[in-house]
């Protein structure tokens, strides 16, 4: 059978904003969706997929058709025409032609959408630009402006199938994407002047056969920042779980996350650290996928 990666990704906490992009009037503004009755502000996908790309076209041994950087992008083979696969954002990512829809590839990394972990509360920065700052405002008035910033940890998921890589070496593929996730910089928040860590500071890993992540926004924070892991739990229960705990793999630092030490009775893999935690999948991972 088919072995799928499913994973969903804790960022770090931190002081969210979007310096550039959706704007009312001179106030940026955050995504936003409703969640459990609550404003929560949230990333796309596009944007992860966005940074993975960027990563890729860093690399000296990885070859993209699409380098990506703000003086914009270099295209390889914009036509996608024969050995397309050649290219490991081909592959991975997928593509569409413009102007040919029948020329198209879906892509093998699913991602979702990230959402805060706690809700919006309405919190804007003001900020007056200095005198001359911006050459197209002809008077010397200081100009005043705002952003929506949010101080919160985002996760997401995603769902990854190596076996329907077309490139020679999968395994390899595999690595590079999980990699990828696994170091994430310029994502969401502050993604245009300032920072914003979009790396994982805990991961929950599944390696299974079944078609279905069943582990879409496991992690829950409490009102006072504490983090649990107990929604993942519970469906590690009964005589026919929904999941079976020797198909998880979690890698984090923190110890003091509600629920991990009942995962770890239960036969989780707990390891300390992200990387440790990709290491593990790829050791999986091996055995299954021909190099």
């Amino acid at each position: 059978m088919t072995m799928h990666i499913f994973g969903t990704v804790l960022t770090a906490r931190g002081v969210a904003a979007n310096n550039r992009g959706e704007n009312e009037g001179s106030m940026t503004t955050l995504q936003k969706v409703v969640r459990g009755g609550n404003l929560h502000t949230t990333v796309s996908s596009e944007a992860v997929r966005y940074a993975i790309r960027e990563l890729w076209g860093q690399d000296g041994d990885l070859e993209t058709n699409r380098k990506v950087s703000h003086r914009g992008n270099e295209w390889a083979d914009k036509d996608f025409g024969k050995g397309w696969e050649k290219f490991i954002d081909n592959d991975v990512l997928g593509f569409m032609h413009a102007k040919k829809e029948t020329v198209s590839r879906r892509g093998i990394l699913e991602i979702g959408r990230a959402v805060s972990t706690t809700p919006w509360p309405g919190t804007i920065a003001a900020n007056f630009a200095s005198p001359g700052a911006n050459p197209s405002v002809s008077h010397n008035d200081p100009v005043p402006y705002a952003g929506e910033i949010h101080d919160t940890r985002y996760q997401f998921s995603f769902a990854m199938t190596p076996d329907a890589l077309e490139g020679e070496n999968k395994l390899a593929r595999t690595e590079a994407t999980l990699r990828a996730l696994q170091s994430l910089r310029r994502v969401g928040g502050n993604h245009g002047r300032y920072l914003y860590d979009f790396s994982p500071e805990s991961v929950v890993f599944r390696v299974t056969q079944d078609p279905a992540p069943r582990i879409m926004f496991v992690f829950e924070e409490g009102d006072n920042g504490e983090l649990s892991l107990l929604k993942l739990g519970r469906r590690l229960e009964g005589t026919e779980p929904d999941i079976r705990p020797e198909e998880l793999i979690v890698g984090t630092l923190l110890d003091d996350i509600q629920g991990l030490d009942e995962l770890r009775k239960k036969g989780v893999t707990v390891l300390p650290g992200i990387k440790a935690a990709v290491s593990e999948v790829l050791q999986r991972l091996g055995g299954a996928l021909a190099a």
